[in-house]
C-alpha cells in the first residue's frame, strides 16, 4: 500500500508540474504578444516622428530653394537693367554708325 502511495505522490507531483509548466507557457506567450504589441507601437511612433520630419525638411528645403530662385530672379532682373541702361547710352553712336555704313559719303 505504501508503494502505492508513493506513486500516487510521484503521479500527482508530475500533474502539478505538468499544471505549472502549462501555466508558465501561457504567461510566456502572453508576455511575447504584449511586447510585440508594445514594439509595433514604438515602429509606428517612430514612423510617425520620421514622416514628420521628412516632411520638415522638405518644407524647409522648398523654403531656402525659394529664397534662392527669387535672389536669382532679382540678379538677373537687375543685369537686365543694366544691360538696357548700357545699351540706351550707345543708341546714337549705333545709329551714327548704321548710317555711315549704309549710307555712303
Amino acid at each position: 500500500m505504501a508503494e502505492r502511495s508513493l506513486l500516487q505522490s510521484i503521479r500527482d507531483k508530475e500533474l502539478e508540474t505538468n499544471i505549472s509548466l502549462d501555466v508558465t507557457r501561457r504567461e510566456a506567450a502572453e508576455l511575447i504578444e504584449a511586447a510585440r504589441r508594445e514594439a509595433e507601437g514604438i515602429l509606428g511612433e517612430a514612423e510617425k516622428g520620421a514622416a514628420g520630419s521628412a516632411e520638415e525638411y522638405t518644407r524647409q528645403e522648398k523654403a531656402r530653394i525659394s529664397r534662392e530662385v527669387e535672389e536669382a530672379k532679382l540678379r538677373e532682373t537687375a543685369r537686365v537693367k543694366e544691360a538696357e541702361a548700357a545699351g540706351e547710352k550707345h543708341v546714337e553712336e549705333a545709329v551714327a554708325l548704321i548710317v555711315r555704313t549704309v549710307v555712303p559719303d
